[in-house]
């Protein structure tokens, strides 16, 4: 087979209801677009009814979020989306975002096929497909240690409760992959609103996420999250989501923080060291620095 190297594009316009209380794009609304882009790259190479499925379903089973500059509403985001590998399990995505001519972040995504919430092989055609537009070289995507907290997720000292909307339903009526981002959006904010900040901002910088379980419910989601890693300038917090017992998604955020008026990153102050290392989670993860 002819490997061809293939290169998606597409434009996304934010809206008025994208923007956050720092006035520019939420980042969990970034994250959409980015799962726009992706979709809209399957139109193009699976047809125009390739964004709902009655069958075999592609999903994140993992997906890994760098948010390098902050985007703002007034100006469409421009998006190129790639295949980077594909193998008989799943397919490696890479979408990146500009604004202005500018990066503003980028997301790699590993997408599997899933039947009746199971995983099962990727549809011979559709990994057909995939595999003549990937990348010529394989390139796996990073691995990560903090899915081994999960057994530790009960134990995490921050939790609330949601109750599940219909507007967190798919087309496909399972909860959506934009709802989970947004659950663990809601879990990290639960650690971090009552956080004393010395003055400083903060600002995410990355989000890995992985997606065990879509299915939908209407009894309580339950979040919980924890402090795991601890720097100079930065840690990092897991966040957990769960209904009737089941996880259905687990991330590790890292969270920078800055200096409100020029942005560029600041040492962490002594008080919020000291709460975040009173909010660790249980893990077996190093300790912290």
């Amino acid at each position: 087979m002819t490997v061809t190297p293939f290169l998606y594009r597409c434009t996304v316009t934010p809206r008025y209801t994208d923007i956050d209380t720092w006035r520019h794009i939420n980042n969990s609304r970034l994250y959409q677009i980015h799962q726009e882009a992706r979709i809209r790259m399957q139109i193009h190479l699976f047809g125009e009814d390739a964004w709902f499925s009655d069958g075999i379903r592609l999903r994140p089973a993992r997906s890994r979020t760098q948010y390098q500059r902050m985007s703002w509403y007034g100006s469409d985001i421009d998006a190129e989306v790639r295949v980077l590998d594909c193998d008989a399990e799943s397919v490696h995505l890479r979408s990146e975002l500009f604004q202005n001519g500018e990066s503003v972040g980028y997301q790699e995504c590993v997408m599997v096929a899933l039947a009746k919430g199971k995983r099962v092989p990727l549809p011979a055609e559709i990994r057909a497909t995939l595999e003549a537009h990937c990348a010529a070289a394989p390139q796996p995507m990073a691995a990560t240690d903090y899915p081994s907290c999960l057994p530790q997720a009960p134990a995490f000292p921050l939790r609330q409760s949601l109750t599940p909307r219909y507007e967190d339903l798919d087309a496909d009526s399972q909860r959506s992959e934009a709802a989970l981002g947004r659950y663990i959006e809601q879990a990290r904010f639960g650690s971090m609103r009552g956080m004393d900040l010395g003055g400083a901002g903060i600002v995410i910088a990355s989000a890995d996420i992985t997606f065990l379980d879509y299915r939908a419910g209407w009894t309580p989601v339950e979040l919980a999250s924890g402090i795991h890693h601890i720097g100079n300038r930065s840690f990092s917090i897991l966040g957990c989501v769960s209904q009737d017992g089941t996880v259905q998604a687990l991330a590790q955020s890292v969270m920078v923080l800055v200096d409100r008026n020029s942005g560029r990153p600041v040492a962490m102050p002594a008080v919020l060291r000291e709460q975040l290392e009173a909010w660790q989670a249980r893990t077996p993860g190093p300790a912290s620095k």
